[in-house]
């Protein structure tokens, strides 16, 4: 018996003994996504860990810069990935993992009628405008790029409420804290059962969101990383980003 438990307890230390962890950056936009992607992954790594941390994408950038330690950064726009691989922190070019879709996002279908180009003609009944901040989010940039487009900076200026990140807006939607946002559609697309009504907005009226990410310095060596990167650009993977609403490359 004496010999079993002994066996039992080298089997248990050699499984720990290469058991791997991961901290993993992921935008806001792709945070019900890839965490379902992780518990699909994680199935087949049962030993391993894998943590996801969510927000605004250029906020983390500079957390990355300073010394937080990220094995992947799953970026919300083509941008902070080719940051990364510029200030040489990464171990690899960035690769396209999701195709970033924006949305009007509403809990009154009144406001959604006519889509963003008819915006201007509700201005009187739209107090707050809920967008992400366009400092640190790139989603807010594509808000700020549909408004601009659409010649409607000036008629909202004072409506505007910012979030930290691009979750931020449909919360401000859902405790009735603005009346509209413009949001990422795989927060409130159908899966997510949202509380509002969204109408997608056409992608020619803002920057291509080409959702990038790079395995970073401190992936080196780590095999759970690389496993888990070529996860996230697998057939399987793409099907479920698809499932959230986004396009995929």
């Amino acid at each position: 018996m004496k010999k079993i438990v002994l066996i039992l307890v080298f089997w248990v230390f050699a499984l720990n003994l290469h058991a791997e962890k991961i901290s993993v950056f992921v935008a806001s936009s792709a945070s019900k996504a890839m965490s379902e992607l992780r518990e699909i992954f994680i199935k087949n790594h049962s030993n391993d860990e894998i943590e996801l941390i969510f927000g605004a994408s250029g906020k983390h950038y500079q957390l990355l810069k300073e010394g937080r330690e990220f094995d992947l950064f799953f970026s919300a726009d083509a941008k902070y990935a080719a940051q990364i691989t510029k200030d040489g922190n990464a171990l690899n070019k960035p690769q396209i993992y999701a195709l970033g879709v924006v949305a009007l996002y509403s809990l009154d279908e009144d406001l959604l009628k006519g889509g963003v180009e008819k915006l201007g003609e509700k201005a009187d009944k739209i107090k707050h405008l809920s967008i992400a901040n366009p400092k640190v989010a790139p989603y807010g940039v594509a808000a700020s790029e549909i408004l601009k487009n659409l010649k409607l900076e000036k008629q909202f200026k004072d409506k505007i409420v910012l979030g930290d990140n691009i979750s931020q807006p449909v919360l401000h939607i859902d405790s009735g804290a603005a009346e509209l946002g413009i949001v990422a559609y795989s927060l409130v697309s159908n899966v997510n059962s949202p509380k509002g009504k969204t109408v997608i907005i056409d992608s020619k009226l803002y920057t291509p969101l080409e959702q990038s990410f790079v395995l970073t310095k401190y992936a080196k060596d780590k095999k759970l990383a690389l496993e888990f990167a070529d996860f996230i650009v697998s057939d399987e993977a793409k099907v479920v980003f698809k499932k959230y609403g986004f396009d995929t490359p």
